[in-house]
């Protein structure tokens, strides 16, 4: 048995909350509090609708899921593999910020990607000791700057667990965190075998100025 409410009840509380934060002023201490709670209210309702409503789809001919409207929004992120065995997996959104309640949306929306992948033919590697790379695409002027131990990147390795590799412990994943101020609000995961960690980050330059990461402060 749960106790998890229906799709409509969490839709109405993310309106309602909605409304509140909108007609908060901008100075107002509890818009933080309130803008918190919007998102998870929002979030969870995502969660909750594919839960009930996901098996009403219909199938079409090709075997894919119908839109329940023309304008309903779809999940929107991609996942390729590389002719080195390498997964890509970009996330059209950033990380969730680790001291705000989280709701699992990074990890099901993740999850549901690499089920598509799945459901169109595409094979997954397996990895016995994977190097994860976790960038997120953001900018210092729009707020979104943190520390790293403040990002929700456990659920990355929470949704990869079990599916490209056996376990996220340290003996089984090793992980670094990066940021690209491009300002393109995405996030992307690449994972792959932990000896050719080498020749990955040698490949790029995690989007910073050389000459500037040698500069003086």
């Amino acid at each position: 048995m749960t106790n998890e409410h229906t799709p409509s009840f969490y839709l109405q509380e993310a309106y309602h909350l909605a409304r509140e934060l909108e007609q908060l002023p901008p100075d107002a201490p509890e818009r933080s509090r309130t803008a918190d709670e919007a998102l998870c209210a929002a979030e969870t309702a995502v969660l909750t609708a594919r839960r009930t409503f996901g098996g009403l789809l219909e199938k079409g001919r090709q075997g894919k899921a119908l839109r329940l409207a023309p304008r309903a929004p779809a999940l929107t992120g991609t996942v390729s593999v590389t002719r080195e065995g390498w997964t890509v997996i970009r996330l059209d959104t950033l990380l969730q910020n680790a001291r705000r309640r989280t709701t699992g949306y990074i990890e099901n929306s993740l999850l549901e990607l690499l089920r598509q992948w799945r459901g169109r033919g595409g094979v997954l590697p397996w990895y016995r000791h994977a190097f994860v790379a976790i960038t997120e695409h953001t900018d210092r002027k729009g707020g979104n700057a943190y520390d790293p131990d403040n990002r929700e990147w456990k659920a990355v390795t929470n949704a990869l667990k079990g599916v490209l590799f056996e376990d996220d412990d340290q003996f089984t994943v090793s992980l670094i965190l990066d940021a690209v101020p491009d300002g393109k609000g995405c996030t992307e995961i690449m994972v792959l075998t932990y000896h050719e960690a080498a020749a990955y980050l040698s490949g790029r330059n995690f989007g910073k100025d050389t000459a500037a990461n040698r500069s003086k402060p």
